[in-house]
């Protein structure tokens, strides 16, 4: 029975390397037939004023990532429907608290009454 499994376990690691490595040529063969010498979609490289990123050949620099946080902080400023949704749950919240209170106050008067 071990050997049955281990005999398993040698022909999956087996196909696993295979699919790896057969994934890892194509890449490399897919960036030769394209010209170019890219290894990922993901690049870093160096520049006179940082650090400039790369991903899937759109370059990011650090200006785009300060105007994309600056608008995420002025949207979340002013955000109607968040403000109003908190109140309403407040709201049924406290209502369904008190009805809930109101209701074990009623049936514990009536059970002691039989007492």
């Amino acid at each position: 029975m071990a050997a049955f499994f281990l005999k398993c376990f040698m022909l999956i690691s087996l196909l696993l390397f295979g699919v790896l490595l057969g994934m890892e040529q194509a890449s490399k063969n897919m960036n030769a037939m394209q010209g170019s010498d890219d290894t990922g979609a993901f690049q870093l490289t160096k520049a006179s004023d940082g650090v400039e990123a790369e991903i899937l050949g759109t370059s990011i620099t650090n200006e785009d990532l300060e105007e994309k946080q600056r608008i995420l902080e002025d949207a979340n400023e002013f955000n109607v429907l968040g403000d109003l949704g908190t109140k309403i749950s407040s709201i049924i919240s406290s209502t369904i608290q008190t009805l809930l209170s109101f209701t074990f106050t009623l049936i514990t008067e009536f059970l002691s009454i039989f007492k």
